[in-house]
């Protein structure tokens, strides 16, 4: 047996060259940076953190400061920096003020404001209402500037409006983080219910007129004892390939707010990092993190709820993180335990680098109709370039498991370049002969089906000759909840199914035509997890000898 680790060990060792990009941040020496104004400023109440953004060598920073004793707002100040660390507060500040009394930016809210440069201009979304006591009415402005001190507010605000009646920001929106990215203004924002805090996303093509995705896009969480099932105040950044979100999470007034990480290929569909929350302090809500990223390092500000609270600064070094994202593996399957039939099932694990490097990579154990946030992680192991490796009977040989062990496996690789197959075969312990087996892939995260996408499984199939089993795993840190439609192969419907996954779970359907033997037909899946990610598989299984065949989704 090879040796274990703890899946904390993933985080020190082999993700100190993979994933340290989104989890590890460095406090800087010299914090705090930002605290509250002087004696008798504007701000002398406290600071709030915006926007921070990267224009030119110099990061300016957009903050709602507060007036003294009551924290009232009294407006967004601008401050520039060369280093992240000491700021030089702009002259003009408050560079953007409420509107008069009636108006409907009378009030500033927290979080606020939402701040780009487009290559012409700066644009800044800001969240205001007319009442400081009424948090319905909060709605989203729009104001542009020449140079981010000057600012002039659009004449017909607000420009983001709340969802209709019943819908998931119908209460309040608060513009969060914005990205300037070929001629399309992207928006994400903090949505409310009366319920749930959520993260929506909108996109424009001149800043004022938005169109909503329908859903949020980092939504809620009802499963018990998780530690974000509310999210709010997002702060995204593009490296040029991977859209990255840091997020407020938590359950007020229940537990502490705290800061979690999430990324997307495409800035709607998001996935939760394992390794969540990355930023916490122990008796502090954590309300904020914004983050500007310079081509090679995150910065990083953040800070309590409250204003009184001064602001910390960090930095995480990009991007070998980045690359390690598209170097995750998914096999759906691995069995070491007795099936129907009298049939035993053992699981073989190929693994080829067909790179010109070696590649370093960890495989981890998912074990089925259970949450692994926290997975058992294997050692290190390295792989030659051009060179292959097989494990035989892989959840004894490397994870040192006993029958009867079901579940999934992953694999984290320091190279897109190593492929992996599984092999699931019949192995009778009576005899020792094993049949032919079913061909288990290797699923990059593409390959799942996302939010309400619907695929289909063939070669269903019940009678006294075959079983059809339905396998699938979900690859997010959100459950997913996978509904089955059953079909003649004439187009009837023979009815419906529904499988619960917990986050990185995986779990299997057996004889799912059996109450309507004899049958032959296909299955239809899909999942109504906005940040899931499943696939399913069918085994048609011969029940003499129990010689599975792998059908995968179309």
């Amino acid at each position: 047996m090879r040796g274990l680790r703890a899946c904390a060990a993933l985080v020190l060792v082999f993700a100190a060259a993979t994933v340290s990009a989104q989890t590890d941040w460095v406090d800087h020496p010299d914090n705090p940076v930002l605290g509250p104004g002087e004696p008798g400023a504007w701000d002398e109440g406290g600071r709030r953190l915006g926007t921070v953004i990267l224009v030119d060598s110099t990061f300016h920073m957009w903050f709602l400061g507060s007036s003294p004793d009551t924290y009232i707002p009294a407006g967004i100040g601008h401050a520039t920096s060369s280093n992240g660390v000491e700021w030089t507060m702009d002259a003009s500040n408050p560079v953007l003020e409420p509107g008069d009394p009636g108006d409907w930016d009378a009030y500033f809210w927290s979080p606020t404001p939402a701040v780009l440069y487009d290559g012409t201009r700066y644009n800044m979304w800001y969240v205001a209402s007319p009442s400081s006591t009424d948090g319905s009415t909060l709605r989203g402005g729009y104001a542009t500037s020449p140079d981010g001190s000057v600012w002039t507010k659009y004449e017909d605000n607000p420009v983001l409006e709340v969802g209709p009646a019943g819908s998931w920001d119908d209460y309040y929106v608060a513009p969060g983080s914005a990205i300037f990215d070929s001629g399309v203004y992207k928006l994400w924002y903090s949505g409310y219910n009366g319920s749930f805090d959520q993260i929506g996303y909108a996109e424009s093509t001149d800043g004022i007129e938005w169109v909503k995705f329908p859903t949020p896009v980092l939504g809620e969480i009802s499963y018990p004892d998780v530690w974000d099932p509310w999210v709010f105040n997002p702060s995204v950044v593009f490296d040029g390939s991977v859209y990255h979100m840091w997020y407020a999470g938590g359950d007020y007034p229940v537990g502490e707010w705290m800061i979690g990480y999430a990324f997307s290929t495409d800035g709607v569909e998001w996935s939760r990092h394992r390794d969540n929350p990355v930023i916490s302090v122990a008796g502090v809500h954590i309300w904020d993190m914004k983050v500007a990223y310079d081509g090679s390092f995150f910065h990083g500000w953040h800070g309590s709820a409250g204003y009184e609270q001064p602001s910390m600064y960090a930095t995480s070094e990009c991007c070998p993180g980045v690359v390690a994202l598209e170097n995750v593996r998914y096999i759906p399957a691995a069995a070491y335990a007795a099936g129907a039939e009298g049939s035993f099932y053992e699981t073989d694990l190929d693994l080829s680098n067909a790179g010109d490097q070696a590649v370093e990579y960890q495989l981890q154990w998912l074990p089925r109709g259970q949450s692994n946030t926290d997975p058992t992680t294997s050692e290190e192991f390295t792989l030659g370039a051009g060179m292959s490796v097989r494990y035989a009977n892989v959840l004894s040989e490397v994870f040192g498991l006993e029958p009867d062990a079901f579940g999934a496996l992953t694999m984290l690789s320091t190279s897109p370049d190593l492929m992996a197959m599984a092999r699931i075969a019949n192995v009778p312990q009576d005899t020792g002969e094993g049949s032919f087996g079913q061909a288990i892939p290797a699923l990059q995260l593409d390959d799942f089906a996302g939010f309400h996408e619907r695929r289909r499984l063939l070669f269903g199939t019940e009678n006294a000759d075959m079983r059809f089993n339905v396998g699938c795993l979900n690859a997010d840190t959100s459950p997913a909840r996978v509904t089955f439609e059953l079909f003649r192969s004439d187009g009837t419907l023979l009815g419906s199914e529904s499988l619960l996954l917990m986050p990185f779970d995986n779990n299997q359907l057996n004889r799912i035509f059996d109450p309507y033997h004899p049958a032959i037909g296909h299955v239809d899946y899909w999942s109504a997890a906005t940040s899931g990610r499943v696939w399913c598989y069918g085994s048609v299984l011969d029940n003499v000898t129990s010689d599975p065949t792998t059908v995968p989704p179309q």
